[in-house]
């Protein structure tokens, strides 16, 4: 997909597990950074942004899952933590790749 300047991705962000469904859809520009993302769905939820963050999300580039957040250097976990202000949301998600998982407060 063409990202151009003017390009925005739109979101709906779910809760899992919640009865009744709570839900919000968010708008950010293609230049947004997993890092900006984040912090676009704390203030559309209404977060406090106080605990840590993660996106799964597969990488079309390396055709695997990228874990994306804020990489502490603790992990014991085979797969680094991509910095999410280094990850671009263009260079991932497309029409063909269009979800992702967002984990906070884990």
């Amino acid at each position: 997909m063409a990202v151009g300047i003017d390009t925005v991705y739109q979101f709906k962000i779910v809760l899992e597990g919640i009865e009744p469904i709570i839900w919000r859809r968010v708008r950010v520009p293609s230049h947004y950074s997993f890092w900006d993302l984040h912090v676009a769905i704390q203030d559309v939820m209404g977060w406090l942004d106080c605990h840590l963050h993660q996106f799964d999300i597969f990488n079309p580039r390396r055709r695997q899952k990228d874990r994306i957040g804020i990489p502490d250097g603790t992990s014991d976990d085979t797969e680094p933590m991509v910095a999410g202000w280094q990850a671009k949301i263009a260079d991932y998600f497309s029409l063909k790749n269009k979800t992702a998982d967002y984990l906070y407060d884990f």
